[in-house]
């Protein structure tokens, strides 16, 4: 017997704070939602960020001068980006799509659609937020990102034409200047940039758990189940297959982070998602205070004063999601950011790991499944979750109306990694990829 779903019945798989703000836009659109998860709201990755709501995040991840630095980055025990080896062969599939974003046309694209993402996000976010109590969470301050190097800071400085060819308004500073903006900052800080606009969220998780209280209020209904599978069903709708049974939906979205690749791989090839994993080291009484958040440029991470204290976040561990975190990663930061900030009190400190979902271009994944319009997705943010989440929910909210969204988003559908495998195919750059 098949059940047949009402028309305005929407099932959200993922109680992140992506899942969470596509969930609050479609019950504000006046969906029925269920949001569906294996555990509690903001329990994963969400719950750790680094609260920085940063316009500086345009640009692909794999670009040419990182790539350049690689080798050095992968040797350095407190660097910024460690492949655990086990984990290598799994990035396989990862590094032959991070090919395509390296080459000058596709940077450009995507740097198009992250900008075009990026400068309507704050606005998005605050709404959201104001929406469900949440608006003294949320500030608009400006990020600073910090150099002790002249050459690093210099390099950083030939992006600029390109962030202001977006409207985005960075501007930068000496040293005396950067102290007069932070003067929590150590002494011999060579000079850095200030982004006006860049924001901060207080406290990521209590902001998703508002979301969840407030859509929990309104009528939405959380279900704690593991999902196995997601398939369209005979009536058009589609079906939430999970260990306590099946739940019967006229629309489901796949937001479930990492693990969105799994439930979506019966429709397209494997998708080239892999586990970031972020660290965060969370001072309660850091001893000294800042007003905004701070990337240290060297080392690629970053300081935000929080509710709960100062929390150090960043780098990058390629590594299995189920594998024990490495709480040295988050530990070391502390050690870094005494280099920026002077003496820090790290008495009490927590360190927390999380993973992050990510693509190998830098874009998220947003869009519905072909030739099954009752499945939609939105995952694999990376470091941009936070920052996006309020924005891409406006995008899935639109597409599952069947409205044009408020961004273009018709390049950020996973068929995406198929045409980018063709066309390194035709010019010889790759083998053809497994099926």
């Amino acid at each position: 017997m098949t059940s047949t779903a009402e028309p305005t019945t929407v099932g959200v798989i993922g109680a992140g704070i992506v899942g969470l703000s596509v969930a609050l836009e479609l019950q504000r659109s006046g969906f029925h939602v269920t949001i569906v998860d294996r555990d509690d709201p903001m329990s994963g990755c969400s719950s750790g960020n680094a609260g920085y709501l940063s316009e500086a995040n345009i640009f692909p991840p794999a670009a040419p001068d990182m790539l350049m630095q690689l080798p050095r980055l992968l040797l350095a025990d407190d660097g910024p980006l460690v492949i655990k080896p086990a984990y290598a062969p799994r990035m396989v599939s990862w590094g032959r799509h991070a090919l395509v974003a390296v080459k000058e046309a596709s940077r450009r694209s995507i740097t198009d659609t992250l900008a075009n993402m990026t400068v309507h996000a704050y606005a998005t976010i605050a709404d959201l937020a104001e929406h469900a109590g949440g608006s003294s969470l949320i500030s608009r301050d400006g990020g600073l990102v910090a150099f002790k190097s002249v050459q690093a800071l210099e390099r950083k400085c030939e992006s600029l034409p390109i962030w202001r060819r977006y409207g985005i308004k960075v501007t930068r500073l000496s040293g005396i200047e950067i102290q007069v903006l932070e003067p929590a900052l150590a002494p011999g800080i060579a000079g850095g940039l200030f982004f006006e606009n860049s924001g901060r969220c207080s406290n990521p998780r209590r902001l998703g758990l508002l979301y969840a209280d407030h859509l929990q209020r309104n009528g939405a209904r959380f279900v704690r189940d593991s999902v196995r599978a997601v398939n369209p069903d005979a009536t058009g709708g589609a079906v939430v297959h999970g260990s306590s049974g099946d739940l019967h939906f006229s629309k489901v979205v796949v937001c479930a982070g990492f693990w969105s690749g799994k439930l979506l791989e019966p429709y397209t090839r494997r998708v080239p998602i892999v586990s970031e994993r972020g660290y965060h080291l969370m001072l309660p009484n850091p001893g000294l205070g800042l007003k905004r958040p701070v990337v240290f440029g060297e080392p690629h991470f970053a300081a935000t004063p929080m509710e709960e204290g100062l929390r150090l976040a960043g780098t990058a561990e390629f590594a299995a999601p189920e594998s024990p975190p490495n709480f040295q990663r988050a530990k070391m930061l502390l050690r870094l950011a005494q280099e920026y900030l002077g003496p820090l009190n790290g008495e009490g400190a927590v360190p927390w790991m999380g993973v992050r979902p990510s693509l190998p271009d830098g874009l998220p994944a947003i869009g519905k499944v072909e030739g099954h319009t009752a499945i939609h997705y939105a995952f694999g943010h990376a470091h941009n979750g936070l920052t996006l989440s309020a924005i891409t929910a406006k995008c899935v909210s639109a597409q599952v109306k069947g409205e044009a969204a408020p961004i273009d988003v018709s390049g950020l559908g996973l068929m995406r990694f198929e045409r980018g495998f063709s066309r390194l195919k035709q010019q010889g750059a790759i083998a053809a990829p497994p099926n």
